[in-house]
Order: structure tokens, then sequence, then C-alpha cells
């Protein structure tokens, strides 16, 4: 102060702090350059985004609706693990099942035909922009929603090359399941559209196959290195 007097002033300053994720969003990744992640990767960024979904839809006492999930609102950790981010959106529901808003929810190409029409929001809102994301991480950054034939195809060369006999039937058919989700994930019936719960269950279920076969695979080579000694 001008006549040598001091004046403290305690502030209060509200910060978040988040937790460094190294390989930034999914969108970051969805482009040419995608074709270098392999199907094991590709499949654990989809399962990991289902979990991160299960958590918020199913196991919270409240369930929340994320509202716009998309490749820019995934982040990606060092070991590519996916970690659901911006909930600035999300609504808690708790008993309810849907309700109709005037307000916008969402980012163009995720959402849902009801919500369009009517303005409609519920936990299918999310799994439908779910289902546009895994036809984007398994068919590329176009997704090629009329071409999934041809993306199998190409998936089916590309793990022949690339995969043990073993392993390349039950990578193909993670890719067969993953495109059967995805599918019924974008119903344009809402009540079509699978929960978040069946949606693991499948996926764990393809997961502890292609396990199975690697520790099959393992306990062979460990057989043969004992004959050979």
């Amino acid at each position: 102060m001008p006549d040598g007097s001091k004046v403290f002033v305690d502030e209060t300053h509200i910060a978040l702090c988040f937790e460094y994720l190294h390989n930034g969003s999914l969108e970051k990744h969805l482009s040419d350059d995608f074709y270098e992640f392999d199907w094991h990767t590709r499949f654990k960024i989809i399962k990991g985004i289902c979990e991160g979904l299960k958590y918020i839809h199913d196991e919270l006492e409240e369930p929340i609706y994320h509202l716009d999930l998309k490749p820019d609102n995934i982040l990606l950790d060092k070991d590519m693990v996916p970690k659901i981010a911006d909930f600035g959106l999300s609504r808690i529901f708790g008993n309810e099942l849907a309700r109709i808003t005037r307000n916008p929810y969402g980012t163009c190409g995720y959402q849902p035909p009801e919500y369009i029409d009517k303005g409609e929001i519920s936990g299918k809102f999310d799994i439908f922009s779910l289902g546009v994301i895994i036809i984007k991480i398994v068919s590329g950054p176009k997704g090629y929603p009329n071409c999934l034939d041809q993306v199998k195809r190409d998936w089916r060369t590309r793990l022949q090359a690339t995969s043990t006999d073993d392993l390349f039937e039950a990578y193909c058919h993670q890719v067969d399941i993953c495109f059967q989700i995805a599918l019924s994930c974008v119903e344009i019936d809402s009540f079509r559209r699978p929960d978040i719960v069946t949606i693991t269950e499948k996926l764990n279920g393809i997961e502890i196959d292609v396990g199975e076969v690697i520790n099959i695979i393992c306990r062979g080579i460990q057989w043969i290195a004992r004959i050979e000694i």
C-alpha cells in the first residue's frame, strides 16, 4: 500500500488434474498411419472402451450417459489402453430409461436417429456412438460401412500373413464378432441395440478363445523343447 502497510490476500484456485496419456486421442490415430496397428492392439482398444462404458452405465449407483462418445474423447496411454474423457455433456439418469430434450448433445455422425428425429436421449445414445467408433477402429478412418465384406477379406489376408495358423482363425473370429457388435449397435431401432453388459460379455468370450490358443501353443513349444533335450 502507499502508506507502507502490507495486505495479504488469501486466494483459492480450483484446478483439475488429469493423468498424462502419452498417445493422445484415438482420433489422432484414425488416419492412414492407423494401418500400422495390428489386430491385437485394435481389439484391446475396442474392449477397453466397452469396459469404460460398462463402468459408467452399469457399475455406478446411478448410471451416467456420456452423450458425446467419439474418437476425440477417447485417450490412449503409453500401452494403448483407452480412457474415456470429456464428460462435459454427460448426465446422471437415475431410474429414467430415456428423456426428451431440446439441448444439443453429441457430435454429427455419432448421434443416433431417435435423438436427431425426436431429441430422445438414453443409454442407447452411447451404444450407437460406440458402434460407429468400432466400425472406424476395425475398418480405418473412413469406416466403409457399405464395404464390410471387403474389409473382412482384407483382414483375413493381413492376418494370414502375420499370424500363426492357430491364431489366424481365432483373430478372424474376433474381427467377425466385432463387426456383428458394431452393426447391432447402430440399429435404427434403439430397442434392438444391445446393452453394454451384453457387449462386454461377448468380447470377454472371444478374448478367452485367443488366450486358450496362445496357451496351447506355449505348451506345445515347451513339449517340443523337452523332447529335443
